[in-house]
């Protein structure tokens, strides 16, 4: 064992050069973490550990209490479950979720289920461990007063593995998982993080990927582990970083965290503050007083410049975002002053994940927190100090000093100055300086082969290199995919919102994801619920809540019945519906409710609406009637371009109660004024005689006047157009009373949609060859009894299998005469469709003879139309009655001879 010894005089000799020969004046220098930290000021707090601690998703929050924004909901969860007052089925609960824990890990723990290299060391591990062993040694003496390495920890069976073989690169068969941030957001989410105990010492022990990705828990490096394997083996450069970060990254603490750096947008903000308070009897008393007033005198117009409001505007946003900007830095300021309070800061160690160029299109290194999913630069201030980097090729150390954080520690690992690996073998990362993307980690890069031959002839070679990987491959399953989350939920609390997870059918109302904002009185938000769901029966894709206002607002997905969008709702009463314009033929997209008004907004109609109001009689309201009375309608067109403009009715009014009809016209090019003309509806006995004539304003003076005929026909359809609103809306209001009572019905009742390629829940089983084979014969032996050509021969004979000579030859004869009979009478159809075909073709063809001069392009047209139309049908009917003529006789002699072949019919 020379070549330690070695090692050990050249890492030493490589120290003295880089700081100045004396190693115990550059330990205090190499310190890891923070210099300002002390380590005789190290407070074990139980508080520390449980700080930032993941809610328990099975644990529901009042909504109002959430959404009021209140500061403890957190504190108030600890408190509950380190106290007495838990209660009793939560307790319940949780003694249950204990129990399936240990019962699993005992299960993973048996022997007989996983391979042998868990439990022994094969003997180059033994002396792999022997080497790093003997490398600590040396670095301990060299460094006493640095942490420890996180060398060889024990697997879960108590049996100590070199870190760098417990990653096994891996590429599951999910192409969702391919890219970097889906993988180490599918890892952050699918596993319960728990935060090392006590905070500022490396974990005793190390389990392999595979036994955490099954018990879906673990701390800061068993997840680390986890992705690293991941991302290998999909060609990424990735290492496992062991060092110091602050305590909102050890403990998981989003409780600083905006929820928009997560990718969860913030709801807008209130206009309004304050919301309007309803009018009083007074109010509006004043309001109809006013408005009973004919005449008002204008006020005089106020000019303003377009230029100084939008400089008005920029300055006002300027001003907010300054603002914006102070609220952040005093937030960050005082977030600094209580890290800067923490006993352990720059001594609670951490885990990541960090990522270098050279491999699947990385361009510079970045770090990824296993325990969140989120990327951070390699600066980023959370992360205070590196102790070693690690991968499934080598191990190094860092031998540069952090004074301040990360800034100024380099990441090149091949630097020997500034990194000192562990193994001769692998000094550098494979990947460094490498130009081509890997599609996927070397079996030889990412010492990642299955193969346990422990190739005993290499032990007396020059150089000792990394045995394979005593991990058995990691195997993502369809069902732990679609999981995402441990037990099919999760929860996570940021600073403005609660972000809930599920898994989908993990819930019996579909729901997948919810965010739940607090309030934040001063900015004038007063929280807001957002709900998203997956594969509903009736379409409903996100449901977002308002509780201060009573809002409920409902987002629905193509394909329900009436075309339904979207569906709001204030204070139980629906104000507004959406509709896909295309799913209807009348076009509606839009339906607006008021106290006393509805309407309407369609496009792309054929006769150019595109809105229609109707206004109601509010005393009708008061009286407690079925059916409203109807003060105004009124409809609105588009621009007809094949009409003349003084002709195209731009609005229709109809005044219900005054019995009038307004009509006002689009407006001509170069006028600023529209024409109009109103109509008194005349009574029942009224003739078009005695018609009142219309007041009207014609901009165009030289126009001559319609005549009192056009008038009255012009009244007769407006009158027409008046039934066909009001019948319009009538259907309008039944079709919203279904679409109401549609939803009620399937909020009692929700069903959720399984799609056909699910083979997971719809119990799909795979059949073999032979199961196909086995099912195909038998198939074929049904087919053979249920069809028996004798069958109607042979009714009348009692005993069909012992026929005499007579009976057979009788039924011979009776079967062939009957299959004569239905060929002949084939022919004959096709004959006489071929006739009938014929001579119409003939009638029409003498028609056209004799009145070709006088008839029109369009009945030449529809002739010539037809006669292609009957000559290709005579065409395929004399080819179906040719090709019958040659295959009647065969068919004749093919049952002739089957006949012959029978053994009933053999006497």
């Amino acid at each position: 064992m020379d070549e330690p010894v070695e090692k050990a005089e050249s890492v030493a000799s490589l120290h003295e050069e880089a700081g100045g020969g004396n190693p115990g004046e550059e330990e205090d220098a190499v310190s890891m973490g923070s210099n300002s930290a002390n380590t005789n000021a190290v407070n074990n707090d139980p508080n520390d550990s449980a700080e930032g601690k993941e809610l328990n998703p099975d644990v529901e929050q009042d909504v109002s209490k959430a959404v009021s924004g209140e500061p403890g909901i957190a504190t108030e969860l600890e408190a509950e479950e380190g106290g007495s007052s838990v209660d009793i089925h939560e307790q319940y609960y949780i003694e249950q979720k204990e129990k399936r824990k240990k019962a699993l890990q005992q299960q993973l723990l048996d022997r007989t289920r996983v391979r042998s290299s868990y439990y022994t060391t094969s003997r180059k591990e033994a002396l792999v461990l022997q080497y790093v062993e003997n490398f600590n040694r040396q670095y301990v003496q060299l460094y006493p007063a640095r942490k420890d390495l996180f060398l060889t920890p024990a697997n879960e069976f108590n049996v100590n593995k070199f870190v760098c073989t417990t990653i096994r690169p891996t590429q599951p068969a999910f192409k969702e998982l391919y890219d970097y941030r889906s993988c180490a957001k599918f890892m952050a989410d699918y596993l319960t993080y728990e935060p090392l105990d006590p905070p500022h010492e490396l974990p005793q022990s190390l389990p392999s990927p595979t036994y955490t990705l099954k018990v879906q828990c673990g701390n800061c490096f068993d997840y680390s582990v986890l992705l690293v394997s991941l991302l290998r083996g999909f060609g990424y450069d990735a290492f496992v970083v062991s060092g110091y970060a602050s305590r909102d990254i050890t403990t998981l603490d989003e409780t600083k965290t905006e929820s928009d750096t997560i990718g969860v947008p913030s709801p807008k903000e209130s206009v309004d503050p304050v919301p309007p308070e309803k009018d009083g009897p007074d109010e509006k008393a004043a309001k109809a007083a006013e408005s009973l007033s004919k005449y008002k005198v204008k006020p005089p117009r106020t000019l303003h410049s377009h230029f100084l409001i939008s400089q008005d505007e920029k300055a006002k946003l300027q001003a907010q975002k300054d603002l914006e900007n102070q609220r952040l830095a005093m937030e960050r300021e005082k977030a600094r002053m209580v890290e800067d309070d923490d006993e352990l800061k720059g001594l609670r160690i951490h885990a990541w994940v960090l990522v270098l160029p050279g491999k699947r299109e990385v361009a510079e290194a970045f770090f990824i927190e296993a325990s969140t999913g989120r990327i951070y630069s390699t600066d980023n201030d959370n992360y205070l100090g590196v102790e070693s980097v690690f991968s499934s090729t080598n191990y190094w150390v860092n031998m540069q000093v952090c004074y301040d954080g990360l800034k100024g520690i380099h990441f090149d690992l091949g630097d020997n100055s500034k990194w000192e690996f562990v193994l001769l073998d692998n000094t550098q990362p494979s990947s460094y300086g490498s130009h081509a993307a890997g599609n996927g980690a070397g079996k030889k890069e990412d010492n990642g082969s299955d193969d346990e031959d422990d190739n005993e002839g290499e032990e007396n070679s020059e150089i000792l290199d990394l045995p394979p990987s005593w991990v058995d491959r990691i195997s993502i399953t369809k069902e732990q995919f679609e999981s995402k989350c441990p037990a099919g939920s999760k929860s996570m609390l940021y600073k403005n919102a609660r972000v809930e997870t599920f898994a989908e059918y993990h819930r019996l109302d579909g729901m997948v994801s919810r965010y739940t904002f607090f309030a934040d009185e001063p900015r004038g938000f007063y929280g807001e619920i957002r709900e998203f769901f997956n594969n509903r029966r009736d379409k409903l894709r996100q449901r977002l809540r308002v509780p201060y206002t009573g809002k409920i607002h409902e987002f629905f997905d193509p394909g329900r019945h009436h075309g339904l969008k979207e569906h709001i709702i204030v204070e139980g009463k629906t104000t507004e519906i959406h509709f896909y314009p295309h799913s209807r033929s009348d076009g509606l997209v839009k339906r607006l409710e008021k106290e006393d008004k509805i309407i309407q907004y369609f496009t792309e109609r054929e006769d150019n609406l595109v809105y229609r109001s109707v206004r109601y009689d509010s005393d009708s309201f008061d009286d407690g009637k079925e059916e409203k009375m109807i003060l105004k309608m009124t409809e609105k067109f588009e621009r007809n371009k094949a009409i003349l403009a003084h002709e195209d009715a731009a609005k229709k009014t109809y005044f219900s109660r005054d019995e009038k009809i307004r009509v006002v016209y689009h407006l001509e090019d170069g006028r600023i004024i529209a024409s109009y003309r109103e109509f008194k509806k005349p009574n029942a006995d009224q003739k078009a005689s005695t018609l009142e004539t219309p007041i009207s304003f014609e901009v165009n003076p030289y126009l001559k006047p319609p005549k009192k005929q056009h008038l009255y026909a012009q009244l007769c359809n407006l009158i027409r157009s008046e039934q066909a609103c009001i019948q319009a809306i009538k259907n309008s209001e039944r079709e919203v009373a279904e679409i109401l009572q549609a939803r009620n019905s399937e909020e009692k009742e929700i069903s959720l949609v399984i799609p056909v390629y699910d083979t997971i829940r719809n119990n799909t089983k795979v059949v073999s060859v032979e199961e196909k084979e086995n099912h195909k014969g038998e198939e074929e032996e049904s087919k053979a009894t249920d069809l028996d050509y004798l069958s109607p021969f042979l009714v009348n004979y009692t005993n069909q299998y012992a026929l005499t000579r007579s009976e057979a030859a009788a039924v011979k004869d009776a079967c062939l005469k009957s299959v004569k009979e239905r060929l002949i009478e084939k022919a004959n159809i096709i004959q006489s469709r071929l006739e009938e075909v014929t001579a119409e073709y003939q009638r029409h063809q003498l028609s056209y003879s004799r009145n070709a001069d006088s008839m029109t392009v369009e009945e030449t047209d529809d002739y010539v139309k037809f006669c292609n139309e009957s000559l290709f049908r005579i065409q395929i009917l004399e080819k179906r009655l040719a090709k019958h003529k040659e295959a009647a006789p065969e068919k004749y002699i093919e049952l002739d001879a089957r006949l012959k072949a029978d053994t009933r019919l053999n006497v």
